[in-house]
């Protein structure tokens, strides 16, 4: 029986039907052991059933017209040199053959349930075309009417123009089908998946090399791990795991993101991951003096809510980071935060806040000039990047973020919230 109601008839029970067929059972019988609708039995053997000529029909039975009897058809054929009353009684020409009328006649009682001729008592002796129902032919025509209907395009021309022209403005916008697809699933008349099918079928006008996720990185190589350049001891990713479930849920992991060689400003990047939300701030210089003074103004920022904010923070082992006591320590000279370090060479320990910076690269790729920033344009970036949609999630990283980290601290950032079709993912938001 089926696995669950609704669900297809399956090989076995395509082979239950052919023997109880064989034995006279009547749909109603078939359908209370297979614990499915008579009519899908019915259904079932009328769709799926074969059609056969006995071995020895004779020429006659196949010449059999349905019309037949009440035929007058001459002329058939000329010039005529039959002296035949009508074309059905020459013996020169078959009339079956070249009459463009001619509809071969078929047993009623094919067109009647059981539909087949497996109990007909005159099954015997009959010599017109008979109907069966075998379970593996069932199965190969179940399948191919199964496939045929899953084939071309599932939706109205218009629609499919409308789909397509939205998704390629937000494709040159930097989004992804993914980010798209979370802000507008309602509106397109197929899923994600399926628009990725259409393209690989070449009936959507747009290429893979559209598509950021299509496109493969080389893999990065593995470095030997080097030595920690002070004492951590108390504050390893080791130490950091042995912290409760909470701490570690509400911990912000702290990076630093560089342009080009020669810049001296960077990014400042602050993770929070249970929101899947990042803060972007500009620093003059990549060192531990401007760290600090970033750290400072964010608690002024937070008016008295840092240690609710940032309760414990997750670096890398780079120089700007290795003063603990200058991340700490906050204005009033009281602990605001712990600062804890991931081991050397394993970013992969703060991975959430490096596949957050795959965002940022696409609006600001490497080899971007950071010292031509100013703190509007990070602004902005912060802000497209946190209304970017992310898979999983309910809402926008900046929605989450509003209702948990202090109002004051977005406003002071220029971190706003961003319609879903404004969000820009590429260099051209800061016409770079």
């Amino acid at each position: 029986m089926p696995e669950k109601k609704g669900a297809h008839l399956g090989f076995d029970d395509r082979c239950e039907i052919e023997d109880m067929l064989k034995e006279g059972s009547s749909f109603r019988e078939i359908a209370r052991k297979l614990k499915v609708s008579p009519t899908t039995v019915s259904n079932e053997v009328r769709l799926n059933r074969v059609f056969f000529k006995p071995k020895a029909m004779p020429q006659k039975a196949q010449a059999r017209c349905s019309r037949y009897k009440d035929c007058r058809k001459v002329m058939l054929c000329r010039p005529c040199a039959s002296k035949a009353s009508a074309c059905k009684r020459c013996g020169r020409r078959r009339c079956w053959d070249i009459c463009p009328e001619f509809d071969p006649w078929a047993c009623g009682r094919r067109e009647r349930a059981p539909f087949v001729c497996a109990r007909c008592p005159k099954r015997a002796y009959c010599t017109s075309e008979k109907a069966r129902y075998v379970a593996s032919k069932a199965q190969e025509a179940h399948d191919a009417r199964l496939s045929a209907a899953h084939a071309g395009i599932a939706c109205e021309p218009d629609e499919l123009k409308d789909m397509v022209d939205a998704v390629k403005k937000l494709l040159s916008q930097g989004q992804s089908l993914q980010a798209i697809w979370i802000a507008h699933k309602g509106e397109f008349p197929v899923c994600e998946r399926t628009f990725y099918n259409y393209m690989d079928k070449g009936v959507m006008g747009l290429a893979n090399i559209e598509l950021p996720k299509k496109v493969k990185y080389a893999p990065r190589k593995r470095r030997a791990e080097g030595e920690p350049k002070m004492d951590l001891a108390g504050r390893t990713y080791s130490d950091w795991l042995e912290l409760s479930d909470d701490e570690r849920t509400l911990t912000v992991q702290i990076d630093c993101v560089e342009g080009l060689r020669r810049n001296s400003k960077c990014i400042l990047s602050l993770h929070f991951v249970r929101l899947f939300f990042q803060l972007y701030i500009l620093l003059e210089s990549k060192d531990q003096a401007h760290v600090k003074a970033a750290l400072d103004a964010v608690e002024t920022y937070c008016e008295g809510r840092f240690p609710d904010a940032f309760p414990v923070m997750l670096g890398d082992r780079g120089s700007e980071f290795l003063d603990f006591t200058k991340i700490e320590v906050g204005l009033d000279g009281t602990r605001r935060t712990r600062m804890f370090y991931c081991d050397p060479v394993k970013p992969g320990q703060k991975g959430a806040c490096e596949k957050n910076h795959v965002e940022l690269r696409k609006i600001l790729p490497k080899g971007t000039d950071f010292d031509a920033l100013a703190f509007g344009d990070v602004s902005d970036v912060c802000s497209h990047v946190n209304s970017y949609p992310r898979p999983g999630q309910g809402a926008a990283p900046i929605q989450l973020a509003s209702l948990v980290l202090p109002a004051n601290l977005l406003e002071s950032l220029g971190v706003r919230a961003i319609p879903p079709d404004d969000v820009v993912m590429a260099p051209k938001l800061l016409g770079l």
